[in-house]
């Protein structure tokens, strides 16, 4: 496909994503060849420069070591929510484009010159293979792994991406790794584990039905992990659901002598027997 004629009037000289709070002022496109951008994956070289407001928060790229250097950037890869940023406005370059990026917080707006210098390696997601598929799953669940006691939110975002990766190549079963690279098997086995962390941000957020979504592997496999087991039978207790949390506890075996799970059990019970006896005072009140 040919490349289209350099225009500037074409780019536009602003963009902004209000939900994000990001947004871009395009400064130059003096260097500007062609109209291609950075796909989800990707290895591109950017020039950060003139950096305001980062006032000690966490980032790789707007580091002062960094500034006016040559960097090479990996989509998916950021561990902070500046870097996560980063990427994102990265993606709204075209190569050779120079622009004022704009982050918001809750209290100043942090702001740098972004130079999009060249992008080295470039795939659509819908192209990747079956393992070139699951190897960014897997980053990307790693990740939100590292992400999660710090900054839930941007886990839960990473564990999102990493399940919608692994959904594309669903059902697993018919996966083999003579045929694809990859067998349905291993495919299965890691989208259970995002579902497993998934439950853990659900659980952070008080979405207690959608708990039960993500951990319906309990039901369905007899060697769910103490994981699954132990969000889903939360879950129900929060929703006062008593019975089935006291039973999916008891699909652990030894239950008893595992402290976290004789801690829950103790909870559902002394909460059974409040919610029976506020229910048996009830039946009283209104047939006294």
């Amino acid at each position: 496909m040919e490349k289209y004629k350099p225009m500037s009037w074409y780019i536009g000289t602003e963009w902004s994503m209000p939900r994000r709070g990001l947004r871009k002022q395009v400064l130059s496109l003096e260097n500007f060849k062609y109209l291609d951008k950075p796909h989800l994956v990707s290895k591109v070289v950017i020039k950060v420069e003139d950096v305001r407001n980062l006032n000690g928060r966490k980032s790789q790229y707007l580091v002062d070591e960094a500034l006016g250097q040559e960097q090479l950037l990996e989509m998916g890869t950021a561990l902070t929510p500046v870097d996560c940023y980063v990427e994102l406005l990265v993606r709204q370059l075209v190569m050779g484009e120079r622009a004022r990026c704009f982050i918001a917080t809750k209290r100043e707006e942090i702001s740098f010159v972004l130079t999009l210098i060249s992008i080295e390696e470039s795939k659509e997601i819908q192209k990747l293979n079956v393992p070139e598929m699951y190897a960014l799953a897997l980053r990307y669940k790693e990740n939100g792994v590292i992400m999660f006691k710090e900054y839930p939110l941007f886990a839960h975002e990473y564990f999102v991406r990493a399940a919608k990766c692994l959904i594309s190549y669903k059902p697993h079963e018919g996966l083999t790794v003579s045929a694809d690279g990859m067998s349905g098997e291993d495919m299965q086995k890691l989208f259970t584990q995002v579902q497993t962390n998934l439950a853990a941000c659900l659980l952070n957020q008080k979405r207690y039905e959608d708990v039960l979504y993500q951990t319906k592997c309990v039901e369905e496999q007899p060697d769910a992990t103490e994981k699954s087991i132990y969000r889903r039978a939360t879950a129900f207790y929060h929703l006062k659901e008593f019975e089935k949390a006291k039973q999916t506890i008891e699909r652990v075996p030894n239950y008893q002598e595992k402290k976290d799970f004789a801690k829950l059990l103790q909870r559902i019970q002394e909460s059974w027997k409040s919610s029976n006896e506020l229910y048996k005072n009830l039946v009283q009140r209104m047939f006294s």
